[in-house]
C-alpha cells in the first residue's frame, strides 16, 4: 500500500534536488490519491479508486492488469504474466505459514 506513496516521493524528490541545483523555490510534496487495491483470493479482488469501486472477478482483472503495467519492461511484464498463468492453472499456491518451535511453558531443557 506504500509503492504509489514511494513512487510520487522519489519523482518529487528528484524534481526538488533539480530545483535546488538550479537555485530555485522549493515546492512543497502533495499526495495524490490514486485509490487502492487488494486481491482477497483467486478471482477476486476489491479496487476503490475515486468514485469507481469494483469487486469480484472484474476488480481482479483490473488488479492484475494495474500491476503487470506498473512492470518496467515487457520482458519482465511477460515473466511475470506467464508465471501468474502457470501458477493458476496449476493450483500451484505457495504454502504462507509461519512455523516457530514451541516449547511448553515451565519445562527445563
Amino acid at each position: 500500500m506504500l509503492a504509489s506513496v514511494a513512487a510520487q516521493q522519489g519523482a518529487y524528490l528528484a524534481k526538488t534536488f533539480n530545483r535546488k541545483a538550479k537555485n530555485q523555490k522549493i515546492e512543497p510534496f502533495y499526495y495524490n490519491d490514486k485509490g487502492s487495491m487488494a486481491t482477497v483470493g483467486k478471482n477476486k479482488a476489491v479496487v476503490e479508486t475515486g468514485k469507481f469501486k469494483f469487486q469480484g472477478i472484474f476488480a481482479w482483472f483490473i488488479w492484475m492488469f494495474v500491476h503487470l503495467m506498473l512492470l518496467v519492461g515487457f520482458r519482465n511484464r511477460l515473466v511475470v504474466f506467464v508465471n501468474w498463468s502457470w501458477n493458476y492453472f496449476r493450483y500451484n499456491n505457495g504454502l504462507r505459514l509461519i512455523i516457530r518451535p514451541y516449547k511448553k511453558k515451565g519445562k527445563i531443557d
